[in-house]
């Protein structure tokens, strides 16, 4: 009898499992499959940024040489020192002359030559205020609106260069006044004539021999500039955002100004080219051959929804997102990708900020679009205050469902 008992029991139980289980796997099963999900997130509103890291150095932002005609002149002696720090209109060295006539047509043709560059500077200069003026401008109902990062980049542009051709007008015009003094000395008979620097900056070298250059100023303002590879080259672009640090201090805003085509040494088949690249960084106060660290930003997602990458579940050429909805189901989503930095990936279009994702989908197997879902209670996402809020009848209400319904 017991053992019939048992055979009985034990055949229920088969039947009872394989009943359930076909009920389950039938492809139009009315029973409710659940998947547990261990693993989820929100995604986050982020700024990503690819970095490329450099080393630089501080450099005198251009060297200005002067040259010495010695067809009408002779040279006296220099009235500065190598290092010494001067300003424009700082006596640099003195000449006798000694023929009048040729050296007064030699300082007059200079004038000319250079007259004529500092009116196409000016023309410039009035060319670059016209597009300034030309940039749309918020109007009074649209000064709260956000301002396209392009215009922004593209007025700094244009005040950058205008900054520059401002200071080049000024070398110009000290040029000519020097020259011009130089022209009044001669007419007054004087034979014994004073050169001044049209620049300030320091005394990089002077030419004993007398041989040109002569002179070699460097400019006060600084630059910083890096070696790139024959790689860097063709990815780092002028104009370029960099941020740069020196000892450790906190980071100045710069740009890239200039990439040379060439490279800095001859080339050579055994050794990898360099191609010199220079930063320009505001309100730097560096001394020349001081060395920074350049973090250029090579591109950059401002404000981007992002998710990790190992939440994108990829088909062919599609990228996927499993979504959890308020309902209790998981939906697959399509989604447009763009910049991925180190394991985070922007979305562009699919997901908004702060919804919730599948953060493995590969952990879980037979993983189904519209599927209900089930997550362990997370402690640390629960807030004291976040019960409060809940009305009592509700919690009661949930807390039985929780324990008396059945599938």
């Amino acid at each position: 009898m017991k053992k019939l008992i048992r055979y009985s029991i034990v055949t229920v139980s088969l039947v009872f499992v394989g009943v359930n289980t076909y009920l389950i796997e039938k492809a139009d099963s009315r029973v409710e499959r659940e998947v547990r999900i261990n693993h989820w997130e929100l995604s986050r509103q982020e700024t990503l940024r690819e970095m490329l890291y450099k080393p630089g150095v501080v450099i005198p932002e251009e060297d200005q040489y002067l040259y010495f005609n010695d067809e009408s002149a002779t040279f006296k002696k220099f009235l500065v020192k190598e290092g010494e720090q001067i300003k424009s209109g700082t006596p640099l060295y003195e000449y006798e002359v000694t023929d009048q006539f040729q050296q007064r047509d030699v300082l007059k043709s200079e004038v000319e030559k250079l007259e004529e560059d500092a009116s196409n500077v000016k023309d410039s200069i009035s060319e670059l205020s016209k597009l300034i003026s030309s940039l749309p401008s918020p109007s009074s109902d649209e000064k709260d609106a956000p301002i396209e990062a392009g215009a922004l980049q593209s007025e700094y542009d244009i005040k950058r260069e205008m900054v520059s051709k401002q200071l080049e007008a000024e070398q110009l015009e000290n040029q000519i006044k020097s020259l011009e003094r130089q022209i009044a000395a001669i007419d007054s008979y004087e034979t014994t004539l004073t050169v001044e620097s049209s620049v300030s900056g320091t005394v990089k070298s002077l030419s004993h021999e007398i041989q040109n250059p002569l002179i070699t100023i460097a400019s006060d303002s600084t630059v910083v500039t890096t070696d790139l590879t024959e790689k860097e080259v063709d990815e780092v672009k002028e104009n370029l955002n960099v941020r740069v640090k020196h000892d450790g201090k906190k980071s100045l805003e710069g740009v890239i100004t200039k990439v040379d085509r060439l490279p800095k040494a001859d080339p050579h088949l055994k050794t990898e080219s360099l191609y010199p690249a220079e930063v320009q960084v505001q309100e730097a106060q560096w001394r020349p051959g001081q060395h920074v660290s350049l973090s250029i930003i090579m591109e950059e997602a401002k404000d981007a929804v992002t998710v990790p990458v190992s939440a994108i579940e990829k088909v062919d050429d599609q990228s996927y997102l499993w979504m959890m909805t308020k309902n209790g189901t998981v939906k697959k989503r399509k989604i447009e990708t763009g910049l991925e930095v180190d394991g985070r990936q922007a979305i562009t279009s699919g997901v908004k900020a702060g919804e919730m994702y599948v953060e493995e989908p590969d952990e879980i197997a037979s993983l189904k679009d519209q599927e209900r879902f089930i997550t362990a209670l997370d402690w640390r996402r629960l807030k004291i205050r976040d019960f409060k809020t809940l009305d009592r009848a509700d919690v009661y209400t949930n807390l039985m469902l929780g324990i008396l319904e059945r599938k």
